[in-house]
């Protein structure tokens, strides 16, 4: 009898076990960064009445994580990678010239118009080091980056917003920078070195999957 009182427990607690695992991979995926097809359907109709809008905008106004508007956005528009590959594309955007840097911080968008500074690793801290050279200048933290991407969405005026985009673990932007968008078209080298970034962070492993 001792022995079935016993087995029942087992029972109970595996049984609890089961449910919480599947609850958790539930919130798992329920969290995902990267969109669903139903998503990816929302953001492209979003985009097709809202030409241009950027992802950071797009997100609050479908109620989505940005990383999941971009990574919806049709799969020639963008390319992921990991955070461990900032240091080897900020070292490629460094070719570039003037560019719009985003920087968002909570509801507040600063722009700021500056070259890419070149960055090298501290070697007392996680912090990765701008030169101070340009208008934009500081010290980052890729290791809290969870994804880089480089989109190319088409704008109201038939431009392109071309840019690079970091995220953290929830999601979020943490910057930008971009080579067009509002006004006139960049030459046609800007637009060509914006290319080769974006190839470089297409040969990485994706983020999400590209439909």
């Amino acid at each position: 009898m001792g022995w079935l009182n016993s087995s029942r427990a087992w029972h109970r607690v595996l049984t609890a076990i089961l449910i919480a695992t599947a609850a958790a991979g539930t919130a798992i995926a329920a969290e995902s960064p990267c969109a669903t097809a139903e998503q990816a359907q929302q953001v492209q109709a979003f985009y097709r009445e809202n030409p241009g809008t950027m992802p950071v905008i797009a997100a609050r106004r479908l109620g989505m994580p940005e990383t999941v508007v971009v990574s919806g956005l049709p799969a020639e528009q963008w390319a992921s990678a990991p955070g461990s590959a900032f240091a080897e594309i900020w070292t490629a955007m460094t070719g570039w010239g003037e560019v719009t840097f985003l920087i968002m911080k909570g509801s507040n968008v600063f722009e700021i118009k500056s070259a890419v500074g070149a960055g090298t690793p501290s070697k007392t801290s996680q912090y990765y080091n701008i030169e101070y050279k340009h208008p934009l200048r500081g010290h980052l933290r890729p290791d809290l980056y969870d994804a880089i991407y480089a989109i190319a969405i088409p704008g109201k005026e038939g431009v392109p917003a071309r840019g690079i985009i970091t995220y953290d673990a929830s999601g979020d932007a943490v910057f930008g920078a971009f080579v067009s968008g509002e006004g006139p078209p960049p030459p046609a080298s800007e637009i060509a070195k914006f290319d080769e970034v974006m190839a470089l962070v297409r040969s990485k492993p994706p983020v999400c999957p590209r439909g």
